[in-house]
This record gives structure tokens, sequence and C-alpha cells, in this order.
């Protein structure tokens, strides 16, 4: 299918977020009014004003550029004390209030990057004026009508979404307030505000079309489909299921059997449109251009978005210089300073490269001793790991063969006096774990080479993949019915452990791995990963950790690991408090498992705190507890 970009009608973001109160603070001419009529009343321009939700409406990316991004859980360790991702995994929830340096959660000054609070509330604002001056629309189609309106029901339910899976309860705003409205709306339980999330999906999902494209209305890839309302939709169940939502007074963390059984009936959907061809998981050898991509030239080819994208953000090739997005991008979350970063860096800690299995399919902690390699603990993964995170001794630069060319995380251990040029000492410390994110980093997009890979390169992390799908049935699936039994409340054919192992399969093992070559010059064989081995699938209870750790792996810096674990209330435990790094030297002879610090996790830290001039308005308007 030929990429098109959304065609965004009239420039919406520079308009008063009430069309019907706006302020005068510029003399104006009557012919530079608009009105409600002139923006609801014909199809093109009332989607030019639900286009502006689909730009920075969006709100900010999970792998946010410059300092920021939404990876705060025991998969990562930031190096230096100012971005969200050194502040919040130390339990430091005030930083989001107080600190105005690329705030992704807080609009705290000027800055153009919106924060997640702030331009949520806005978004929905947008949605609810949006739905209340759909009488205005002329000369439609009952088509165009279930378009216009199913996109902004699905927008309300995401920007509630968004803002909840952090603060938890929220009042679920429904109206567009006039001055004179009664605006003191109490908060919601957690539970609940999901309940309306998924009842505007609902709705949502029964006006969309399955693919623009096979509608009069034109290609339009990117746009909200029936299948990204029903995808938000079983993530939302799955939420509502989980055993922090679900958590009794007593303090019992149980699963709702009941919700699970709908998030399994939801996500299998989605998986069905997929049996239609409507999406599909990418062949291993293209598994990375889910995430990056460098290889063409043009909006068409250079925007990443590919059969397994349900949802994802397109933004413009041309909207950023690729040095822009390498040097202050991405670079600056994943990348060492000396291939385009600079001294910040979000890093993987040695927890999360536990989490890949050995080849053969066996947790590090069940492996044969001839599996896992305990002093080069990357080697003999699943294959995963190596288009995921970057490694000690990989080459990084194309045109150089000098050791410089190479990543370099060793220190001076084991009688070894080196330390190697990505890893650092003292200030100029790097990756405080001896490895680094390359997720959303191909090789050869560093400042050294700087060619045409450097040039065209851009990067998306997707808010839904099709990957996801699987996983969310299986959790549920296991949950609500164990892991080996077909559902018999709906016509599903999947069982918990099939749907796992659908996604394993497209991962193929190299043919002869070679630890010094970048995984794009790495050859890979037609063997996949083998199927959950039968020791993992014995019982609900064994298979919950698997499909936990599968899912973690999976969706590996999508934003996902923090908020998992909370849902599933596990972030309080010692062994999801504790980050830990690898320190090894250069010649690879020892490796040692060092406590880098513990996070000092709380019950009051399973929810954001709100600001308190918000919860000093009004008494229905509660704080959270223990803030």
């Amino acid at each position: 299918m030929m990429m098109k970009n959304i065609k965004k009608i009239l420039p919406f973001s520079a308009l008063c977020i009430s069309l019907n109160a706006c302020e005068t603070y510029l003399e104006k001419t009557p012919d530079s009014e608009i009105t409600s009529e002139q923006v609801f009343s014909s199809y093109r321009n009332f989607q030019g004003y639900i286009d502006d939700l689909y730009g920075d409406g969006l709100i900010v990316y999970h792998i946010q550029a410059y300092t920021s991004s939404f990876d705060f859980a025991d998969d990562v360790a930031c190096n230096r004390d100012f971005p969200s991702g050194y502040a919040i995994p130390r339990g430091n929830y005030m930083w989001i209030h107080s600190n105005t340096h690329q705030n992704p959660f807080v609009t705290t000054d000027d800055s153009p990057h919106f924060g997640l609070w702030d331009r949520g509330w806005a978004n929905i604002r947008l949605c609810n004026e949006g739905l209340d001056n759909l009488h205005l629309l002329i000369n439609h189609t009952q088509e165009e009508y279930n378009r216009l309106k199913g996109q902004l029901l699905f927008f309300r339910a995401w920007n509630h979404f968004e803002i909840a899976k952090y603060w938890g309860g929220l009042p679920y705003i429904v109206i567009a307030f006039k001055p004179d409205d009664d605006m003191k709306v109490e908060r919601l339980s957690f539970k609940e505000t999901l309940l309306h999330i998924i009842a505007d999906l609902t709705d949502a999902a029964e006006l969309l079309p399955v693919m623009w494209d096979d509608t009069p209305l034109g290609s339009n890839t990117g746009r909200i489909t029936k299948g990204a309302a029903m995808a938000l939709k079983s993530r939302a169940l799955l939420y509502a299921a989980s055993p922090l939502t679900s958590k009794t007074e007593n303090g019992t963390a149980e699963y709702d059997i009941e919700l699970c059984k709908q998030a399994a009936e939801t996500a299998y959907e989605v998986i069905k449109l997929a049996d239609q061809g409507v999406y599909a998981l990418v062949a291993w050898n293209d598994y990375s251009y889910n995430f990056a991509d460098s290889r063409g030239t043009g909006i068409s080819s250079r925007a990443i978005y590919t059969t397994e994208t349900i949802f994802a953000k397109i933004k413009p090739a041309s909207a950023i210089g690729a040095g822009q997005v390498t040097n202050f991008g991405v670079g600056r979350l994943h990348n060492s300073g000396r291939f385009g970063g600079n001294s910040v860096v979000t890093a993987p800690t040695a927890n999360f490269i536990n989490l890949y299995e050995t080849a053969t399919g066996y947790d590090i902690i069940d492996a044969p001793q001839s599996d896992y390699n305990q002093i080069v603990p990357w080697a003999n993964r699943d294959p995963r790991l190596r288009k995921t995170i970057l490694t000690d001794g990989v080459k990084w630069v194309d045109k150089n063969n000098n050791a410089e060319a190479y990543i370099q995380l060793y220190t001076n251990v084991g009688g070894s006096t080196s330390v190697g040029l990505d890893r650092g000492s003292g200030s100029s410390v790097q990756s405080l774990t001896g490895y680094l994110i390359r997720k959303y980093i191909p090789y050869k997009v560093n400042n050294q080479d700087a060619g045409s890979d450097y040039n065209n390169f851009r990067f998306n992390c997707p808010y839904i993949r099709l990957a996801e799908m699987y996983l969310n049935y299986a959790e549920a699936v296991n949950e609500a019915y164990g892991p080996q039994t077909v559902p018999a409340d709906f016509a599903s054919t999947l069982t918990a452990v099939e749907a796992v192992n659908i996604v394993r399969r497209r991962v193929k093992l190299p043919v002869s791995e070679d630890l010094s070559r970048p995984d794009e010059l790495q050859e890979y064989g037609t063997q996949s990963m083998p199927d959950v081995l039968d020791r993992y699938t014995a019982d609900k209870n064994t298979f919950r950790s698997r499909i936990r750790n599968e899912r973690s792996v999976e969706l590996a810096f999508e934003g996902q690991r923090f908020i998992d674990l909370r849902r599933w209330y596990l972030s309080h435990l010692p062994e999801y408090t504790k980050r830990y790094g690898h320190e090894f030297n250069k010649e690879h002879t020892v490796c040692n498992e060092v406590l880098l610090f513990e996070s000092p996790f709380e019950d009051r830290h399973y929810w954001f705190p709100f600001h308190k001039k918000y919860v000093e308005q009004y008494a229905a308007f509660k704080q959270n507890p223990g803030w």
C-alpha cells in the first residue's frame, strides 16, 4: 500500500480550544473570524479540525526527543540527574511538577513540547467540541459522519487513557464545558475511568472502517481504524482486569476474570483482522523497520509504518533534519556521545538483559551450563537482544576499521586497567550499565559515517502493534481459561500458549553468531526461536511469568514495562526496585553484576501526584494516597 501523509486541512493548532470562547487579543477584521459553521459544516473542514489530534495532539512520543522518555522501570538506568529517566525511577515523582527541562508530563514553561497532562485535557476539549458540533455538518454521507464521530470518540478515550495510566482515576469529561457549567466533577476510580474509555472505544469501533483505503474517502494511511479502536479497547480491558486495578481493600490483588474474558475476545477480534490480511507480523529480517529506517529517500519510504502497525504517529520526514534526529533526538536518550548523542544516556540494566532467554528457550536461571555464558551474558541469547540492545565489541562505524569503530562498554575490573570509551568513568560516564539501547538507531547511523543512512534516518515508537495483541490475548486467556485451553465463550482457535508461540516463531536464530558484527550484518537462518518449553506451560501460575517475560522482551523500550509492572502490582517488590549493571573487562574474562541503586518504591508510587493547585480547587478532586 502506498504511504500517504495525513492531510491537514486547516491550521487548527492556532485556534483557541473553545471556538465560542476565544478572547480577542488583537483587533481583527470581520473577514478574519472563523465561525463554528465554517469549521464544522463541511466534511473537509471538519476532518481538518480532527487532524490536529493526529499531529501535536497525540501529545508526546513514548520515546521523546531530547532527554525524556517513558521508560522508568527496572529496565533502564539514566546517568544524569535532570531527565525524567533519572528522577522517576528514584521515586522523585514531584519532578513532574517542578522540572522545566523537556518535561513530557506537565508543561511548566513556554516550551512547544506539550506535557501529557496539559495537552491531554486540551485534546479532550477538542473532541467534545467536535462531538457537540456534529449537528452542524451538512451535505455529508452517513459514512463521513460515522468516520468523524468515530475518530472523536477514539481520541477522547485515548487522551483520558494516556493521563489515567499515570495518575489513576479521573473525571471522565464528555461535554465541552461552558462558563456557567458546574465543573466540579468528582474523580472516578481507575477501573471506572477505564470502563468509560472502553465504552467510547466500543462505539468508535462500530463507526470506523477496517481500512480507510476501502472507502470512497481515499488513501489515509495512519488514520484511526476499527482495528485501532479494538486494539486500544483490548489494552484498556486488560488494564481494568489487572491485579492493581482490581485490588481489594484487604490488599488482595488478583485478576478480574470476567474482564479478562472480554479482553481476550477483543484482542482476538484484532487477530482475526490479521488473519484477513489487514495486519501482519513483519518478517524477522524487517523487524527493525517497525522502529527505525534509513533505507530510502522521500516521505513515502521513510515514514515508519509497517504491516504490523495498528496505531502510530505519522511524522513528516521533513519535520526534522537527520543530524538533529541523531544528535538532539533519540541520540540524546540512547546513543553514546561519540556516536551522535550527548552526555545523557538511558541504558538497559542487567535486570533487563537477564529477561532474555537463551537461544534454546531457557530462562537463564534454569539454563544448562552449556547454554548460558555468565562471563559474556549477551552471547547465545534470544536474537531480539541483538536487535534491541548494543553490547560491547560490536562494530558500529562502517567506514573505519580501527578500535574506535567498535562499541566499548568495558570497565577496569578483573585486572584490566582500561575503561571503554562508551562507558567512561566519573563525570564522563555514559552507560551506567554496560549496555546501550539500539532499537531505534540502525547501524551506520552515527556522526562518524554520516552518509546516506545517516541522512535518511527516521525513528518512531508505535503506540500499538500487532505483536501486542497476541500477548494481550495470551495474558487474558491464561488467567480466564489456563495456558492450554481454547476459550469456549467466543469463536477462538488459539490457546494462550499458541498465541505467545506465534510471536516467538517470527524470531530467527543466527546461522553462526558473531558478537562483533552488528545485527544488520548478522546472517540468520530459517530456524525459529523455540516454542515456550513445556516446563513453563504446566499451569496458569507458571505460564503467567513466561507471558510477562515475553511481553517485556517483545515490547522492550516502547514505554510499556513501567505500566505493566504497576498494573501487575509488582513494582514494590525488592526484585523490581533494585537496578543492576554488568561490569566486565576488555578481555571478557570476568563479568560482575553490581547494584546501581534501589528505587524507594512505596504504595503511593503506584500513581503520580496531582499538583496541589488542582486538588485545592474543589473537594471532590482528591489527591492520590500518600502525596
